[in-house]
């Protein structure tokens, strides 16, 4: 049940799974889980999150077919505040704490791909969707960072969500295999750098998170945009509180 969630929270930019499981009180086990390869605890957590994700894909698509523009604006406020999670815990300020910030603003821009301009299954590359799960793989169990905001930096998002809800099974898979590949060879580094450099990686993620607001600034201003951003800010601030 616990799983459902942060399936949820994985297909929204900004809504880190990772956060999500800091809520609901199972981070720890979850990471020492998949370091430890934890079939009985990662089995039901990894359940719940495909029904979470099943679940709440078509809806996420229609939206974004239907109110672009105000769907836009809340994962524009999604991933702003989003960015508050990350900087709380970045301990002291200073010249390297900065430096990374803007390594991974720049990072973001360079790479950042407006939303919308990958919007079918058919335009995706196997590569890219492999490469798009590891990688978002890693930001899936990050407190703070949201494996839709890489998606999105990436151009896969509106595609992979497309692929999960008309169960494209080729797409669904390879992004499968590259979000356990990812989990599997990444997490123990995460879990070192946790550890040890916790503040100077939350550094590098607040600027990356920054820089992938670009994707999705694309609107134009008004009553009911405005209302979206400020309504996905306030999302952030009740999960991060």
């Amino acid at each position: 049940m616990k799983g459902i969630p942060i399936g949820i929270s994985n297909t929204l930019p900004g809504v880190s799974g990772g956060t999500m499981a800091l809520v609901l009180g199972i981070y720890d086990d979850l990471i020492s889980g998949i370091k430890k390869i934890k079939l009985s605890v990662v089995g039901p957590i990894f359940l719940g999150a495909v029904v979470g994700v099943l679940g709440s894909s078509k809806i996420i698509t229609f939206l974004l077919e239907s109110y672009s523009s105000l769907v836009k604006a809340f994962l524009l406020g999604l991933i702003f505040a989003s960015s508050k999670v990350t900087f709380k815990q970045v301990k002291e300020i200073n010249l390297k704490t900065i430096g990374l910030s803007l390594v991974g603003l720049l990072l973001a821009l360079m790479y950042s791909v407006e939303l919308g301009s990958v919007t079918t299954t058919s335009s995706l590359s196997y590569f890219k969707v492999f490469f798009g799960g590891a990688i978002g793989s890693v930001a899936m169990i990050l407190p703070g960072v949201s494996g839709g905001t890489i998606l999105i930096m990436l151009g896969l998002y509106e595609g992979v969500l497309e692929a999960i809800t008309v169960l494209n099974l080729s797409v669904i898979i390879i992004f499968s295999l590259g979000v356990g590949s990812g989990l599997l060879a990444f997490s123990r580094i995460l879990s070192f750098l946790l550890n040890n450099f916790r503040s100077l990686l939350m550094a590098f993620l607040t600027g990356l998170i920054l820089g992938s607001m670009r994707s999705v600034i694309s609107f134009q201003l008004g009553i009911g945009v405005i209302i979206s951003f400020i309504l996905g800010v306030i999302v952030i601030q009740l999960l991060s509180e």
